[in-house]
């Protein structure tokens, strides 16, 4: 068995052998090598979370025990950058990109290190502030933006900054939302010099407080991009007499029409389908039209999803 010091997180190979392990020990199948000198217990890294609550919203556990596992590699506390800072705060990122290599920043005068299962980038904008979060240092999440502005595309890159201006309506007991605000957000990539500016500053201009999902600023910004006005965002609808009738997602009050978004969890969950059904009913009595986008019809033919929004307004 490994000593208790050990079975709890990564490890050295030096730490290892100065606990009595021998090389044969630390080739065994209970032990996985995440980087290069490194050792970590496989039930360790299945179960490594330190976030305060086990319920509370945050990153995969995977990728802390991966996080611990790039320090003890590193003989250090590396600062976290661009895609793995975005998996740490977390915000949402396209399917492709949510998993990979883990980016770190390196401040002057320091080299960036080349390591296997790891991408370094100079640290020079002038404005990056460090903190930590989730155990981790990491940069703010305004230079995080940034940063992302030369990964990602312009919808994308929307869709992660709707995420960090969010303030829940029902907020986690835990949740630390907002993390900016929209000023605060506009003001940062004004004063940002770097790779991506152009387009960082495009982003910022179109995003919007108060949009709950990426697929929601996706399906937004693809009805703006194809000419169509753009919609109030998760609005409270009101009936004649003034009585509640629902929240809808995006809402055209003008040509009173409305489009929802619906994923996989409206399909799945059988209450949360049923308080859809009735919510759009009540829409529909009031003479709202209704437009109900899937995922899988919005991700598989955006412009056949987008064409039937024109045709409703």
């Amino acid at each position: 068995p490994l000593p208790t010091g050990l079975s709890a997180g990564a490890f050295s190979v030096r730490q290892g052998r100065a606990a009595g392990l021998g090389d044969a020990r630390m080739r065994g199948p209970d032990l996985i090598r995440p980087f290069r000198g490194v050792r970590v217990a496989r039930d360790a890294a299945g179960a490594a979370d330190r976030i305060d609550r086990p319920d509370r919203p945050g990153p995969p556990p995977d990728l802390l025990a991966r996080c611990d596992a790039l320090a003890v590699a590193l003989g250090g506390d590396p600062i976290l950058t661009h895609l793995t800072a975005a998996r740490l705060w977390p915000v949402p990122l396209p399917p492709d990109l949510a998993e990979g290599d883990l980016h770190i920043g390196v401040p002057p005068p320091a080299r960036p290190p080349r390591r296997r299962g790891v991408i370094a980038h100079k640290l020079q904008d002038p404005g990056a502030r460090v903190g930590r979060r989730h155990g981790c240092r990491i940069v703010d999440p305004a230079t995080m933006f940034c940063q992302l502005a030369a990964v990602l595309t312009m919808a994308d890159l929307i869709a992660v900054g709707d995420a960090l201006v969010h303030a829940p309506l029902y907020p986690h007991p835990l949740d630390d939302r907002p993390w900016l605000t929209p000023r605060e957000l506009a003001e940062r990539v004004a004063a940002f010099r770097g790779r991506g500016k152009v387009a960082a500053a495009r982003a910022a201009g179109r995003v919007r407080p108060g949009v709950e999902s990426r697929p929601e600023s996706l399906v937004r910004v693809a009805m703006v991009d194809a000419g169509l006005p753009e919609p109030e965002i998760n609005l409270s609808i009101a009936g004649s007499r003034g009585e509640f009738l629902g929240r809808a997602d995006l809402v055209y009050r003008r040509w009173r029409v409305i489009v929802e978004y619906d994923g996989d969890q409206h399909r799945t969950d059988t209450r949360q389908f049923d308080r859809d059904v009735r919510r759009l009913e009540r829409f529909a009595a009031h003479g709202w039209t209704v437009v109900r986008i899937t995922g899988r019809a919005f991700f598989g033919d955006r412009a056949t999803s987008i064409a039937r929004v024109r045709q409703a307004l």
